[in-house]
């Protein structure tokens, strides 16, 4: 049932929802995120080095959405360090109502994501 709840009833209620694992990581991070918003460095980007040091997979899906949300990264960014294809991270943010940021909010932004893809075409990602 990917992508779908299943609800568990009672004597016709709703007791329990079960829902996708990565679903619910971004779900908990994005609730960390709005609980207790942490400092970010808006210019530094997040580094394929410093989400991979992140063991825990939460704490991975926390500080990559946290930066994500703070406008510090793109959806795309996001994505390849959750090792999650683009436009299913996007369906993800859809379906569970995550602020949804399309296209780049700058032209550095623009040209740094077409050098990712640039990179990623020629295998030197990563």
């Amino acid at each position: 049932m990917r992508g779908q709840t299943a609800l568990i009833e009672s004597h016709g209620k709703a007791e329990v929802a079960i829902i996708d694992i990565v679903d619910y990581l971004i779900l908990r991070a994005v609730m960390r995120y709005h609980a207790r918003p942490p400092q970010i460095d808006m210019d530094a980007g997040l580094t394929d080095a410093a989400a991979e040091a992140t063991r825990d997979l939460q704490a991975r899906y926390d500080l990559v959405l946290a930066h994500y949300l703070a406008d510090a990264i793109s959806l795309s960014r996001a994505a390849e360090l959750l090792n999650l294809p683009s436009f299913d991270l996007r369906m993800r943010f859809v379906r569970l109502d995550v602020p949804l940021r399309l296209g780049p909010a700058t032209i550095e932004e623009a040209l740094a994501e077409v050098e990712t893809l640039r990179q990623l075409r020629d295998g030197q990602a990563g």
